[in-house]
């Protein structure tokens, strides 16, 4: 019994604590701070976008910044940003990403 109970102390603890710690309140959701982190973001808010926002954002979006075209990257965001079927969240996420790519062109490349 001695050895039990630390042991279920020690795999059930940062399970609790995993579930419970990270979840973002209703509108208070924290902006990303990395083209990567809205990239991550806004992917999230997708699953149930229709099909042209996702073709967009999957061969347009994700495929431009992965090569670090943010230019065109940009150019995507602006056509799924006109689509009407988007929810707020979707286009605060897509401002949020459209933002951070603008910053990500005006900084010159690390070498």
């Amino acid at each position: 019994m001695k050895i039990i109970l630390p042991v279920l102390i020690a795999v059930v603890a940062p399970v609790a604590f995993s579930t419970t710690g990270c979840h973002k309140s209703g509108g208070s959701a924290e902006r990303p701070k990395t083209v990567e982190e809205a990239t991550s973001q806004l992917r999230a808010l997708l699953p149930n976008a229709s099909p042209a926002v996702q073709s967009n954002f999957f061969n347009g979006v994700n495929y431009d910044i992965h090569y670090h075209n943010y230019a065109a990257a940009s150019d995507q965001l602006q056509q799924i940003a006109s689509d009407p079927g988007l929810n707020a969240q979707q286009k605060q996420a897509v401002a949020d990403l459209d933002d951070l790519l603008k910053q990500a062109m005006q900084t010159p490349p690390a070498q």
